[in-house]
């Protein structure tokens, strides 16, 4: 039996994958260079010390990986207040956790000052039995590492644990760590190979509708 939801956060809980584009796209064009859909494809999922070192080596960019994240967290940052927008469903299924005995998580690549911020917009502070952030882990998505400290935080076995994810490198996390995966997929994601996941739904509101399913 499920046991506990552990969430993803970008692209599945929140619409910020276009915020993080359009922030990268203009770091990028500070040294003349452009992020095409490809080299985003690769970074989603990824914490902010794979993502960097992506793009250095990618766009061949003479930069500390250190000023550079700097850079586009600032402008991805000062984007955000107002802007922040969550995923359809998400607090209709969050509702329906606790009357049901279900723990509520979050596993995320996010830094802890940006998931901090999400949490403060989208008032969900203090809603979460477990929150796993980028420094919480030595390795990132697609090891399983979030996700077994999300397992372990909640003093359950990684079996009792379903995940949601959106991507690719997330769900190979989740799988890697023992983990039922549902995956459901937003605008930028919908077109990947999403196959590793148990199974594909349509949105959050969906995965509301099939607890009682999922739970099994």
């Amino acid at each position: 039996m499920i046991s506990a939801i552990i969430f993803d956060m970008d692209g599945l809980m929140i619409d910020s994958e276009p915020l993080q584009k359009e922030a990268w796209q203009a770091t990028a064009r500070r040294y003349g260079r452009a992020i095409d859909d490809a080299l985003f494809t690769r970074m989603l999922g990824l914490r902010e010390v794979e993502s960097t070192a992506l793009v250095i080596r990618e766009l061949g960019l003479s930069v500390e990986a250190k000023a550079l994240w700097a850079e586009r967290n600032q402008l991805y940052l000062a984007g955000l207040p107002g802007r922040l927008r969550a995923m359809p469903g998400l607090y209709e299924l969050l509702a329906e956790l606790p009357p049901r005995g279900l723990c509520r998580a979050v596993a995320t690549s996010g830094e802890r000052r940006y998931v901090e911020t999400v949490m403060r917009e989208l008032e969900l502070e203090g809603q979460w039995d477990a929150l796993v952030v980028a420094q919480d882990v030595t390795r990132g998505k697609p090891a399983p590492d979030v996700y077994l400290l999300a397992a372990q935080r909640l003093q359950l076995a990684p079996s009792q644990c379903l995940v949601l994810e959106d991507a690719p490198n997330g769900i190979a996390a989740a799988k890697a760590a023992g983990m039922k995966c549902i995956a459901i997929p937003n605008e930028d994601t919908r077109a990947l190979n999403l196959s590793a996941a148990d199974a594909v739904m349509p949105s959050l509101l969906a995965a509301r509708d099939c607890l009682d399913v999922l739970m099994r």
